[in-house]
């Protein structure tokens, strides 16, 4: 055993025998996540839901360091992001692109009776919205009211995996139940369950469940409960020299999550937006302001 490893083991040992924590929350934090063999996503991406438009947001993105955006079948704006890449402005082999196919909840009222047959469709036609020649992570967007149709469209999404359609697949808004009851049919293991976690909204149940069986855990809409005006939030982003949006962001990594996160429509702010969003890796939340921050 080496001398470091030796140190570490016994800080561990004597952390335990004295009744110390050992931190539950990770610090040292990359900027990208292995989610399935070979294929490496960044842990913060641009978010193209509800107002945050990829046609004046996805160019700052780039240009500010980010290279993962987040779209879906049902958002509608898949052509704005095509419009993108093909004015050169961002480069598709230097982009992370996630999008979804209707699913429980979508455009298409009785999706979920389409099955595996309908999910390759949907995954065709994001390809051909987005004009690329493939995607590198699909989901399913939502669980179906019956187990075995999550089942079938998931092996919808197998054969796409297979077919070179997509690089992984995973799912959205699945909670830990309906994980479990996937993983009994499934030939391959979700990659991604993206929900909806933020400081004062999370769901920490399916989080463990999720990272206890190897699922990358993955945010969206983190700033919805952010208590932006919050006495302690608004002391901890003054210790850091951050904002308080950049401190409810940090926690979402530092709970072991990669996110999606937004940047709006005005084009004469997203590129501040963009930088702050991408700049959450120079500082580290104590586990004191995680478990406070946790409890709001």
């Amino acid at each position: 055993m080496t001398t470091l490893c030796a140190t570490l083991l016994c800080a561990i040992l004597l952390a335990t025998v004295s009744g110390l924590p050992v931190s539950d929350f990770e610090s040292n934090i990359t900027t990208t996540v292995e989610i399935a063999p070979g294929v490496v996503m960044p842990r913060i991406n641009l978010g193209t839901c509800c107002g945050s438009q990829p046609k004046v947001g996805l160019e700052p993105w780039y240009q500010a360091g980010g290279i993962g955006v987040d779209t879906a079948l049902d958002y509608g704006v898949q052509k704005d992001i095509a419009a993108v890449l093909k004015q050169g402005l961002v480069p598709r082999e230097k982009i992370f692109i996630t999008t979804k196919i209707p699913a429980g909840i979508g455009i298409e009222t009785g999706f979920c009776i389409g099955g595996a047959d309908k999910a390759i469709q949907q995954v065709k036609r994001d390809i051909s919205e987005l004009g690329v020649k493939y995607v590198d992570l699909v989901l399913l967007h939502a669980p179906c009211l019956i187990a075995s149709q999550n089942l079938a469209m998931w092996q919808g999404l197998e054969e796409a995996l297979a077919q070179n359609l997509t690089r992984a697949i995973g799912v959205s808004n699945y909670k830990a139940e309906n994980l479990e009851q996937l993983m009994k049919g499934s030939k391959v293991k979700p990659a991604v369950d993206q929900c909806h976690m933020g400081v004062g909204s999370h769901d920490d149940a399916t989080i463990k469940y999720a990272q206890a069986n190897g699922i990358t855990y993955e945010a969206y809409d983190a700033m919805r409960n952010c208590p932006f005006d919050d006495p302690e939030l608004l002391s901890m982003a003054t210790a850091h020299n951050v904002s308080t949006a950049q401190v409810c962001l940090r926690w979402v990594l530092q709970k072991g999550a990669v996110m999606a996160v937004g940047t709006g429509a005005n084009a004469s702010h997203v590129g501040k937006y963009a930088a702050e969003d991408l700049d959450l890796y120079s500082f580290t939340l104590t586990d004191d302001e995680m478990d406070r921050l946790s409890k709001k």
